[in-house]
């Protein structure tokens, strides 16, 4: 069996992300958008969509309202740890 080799470990562009606001708005508003993709910013929701054809185009809208780091998390309605991206 052969190793995977691993891509290597990007830092952000930007920095230092703080995504606080973010994690709290999933944990007071996410059960309203079970099913769907939710695109953050500045803690406030920017789009959502159960279609991920369509996701781009909110993350783009995100972008135009100078939000540098969109965050984008499909909302699965599981008991599960939260997990945080951005792109």
């Amino acid at each position: 069996m052969t190793a995977k080799t691993l891509s290597p470990i990007r830092k952000s562009r930007f920095g230092k992300v703080d995504l606080s606001k973010e994690r709290e708005w999933v944990l007071q508003h996410g059960q309203e958008y079970v099913g769907e993709w939710i695109v953050l910013g500045d803690g406030r929701l920017i789009g959502h969509t159960a279609n991920g054809d369509e996701l781009a185009a909110i993350v783009d809208k995100a972008r135009a309202q100078g939000i540098r780091a969109p965050y984008v998390e499909f909302v699965s309605g599981e008991s599960e740890p939260i997990w945080m991206g951005w792109l």
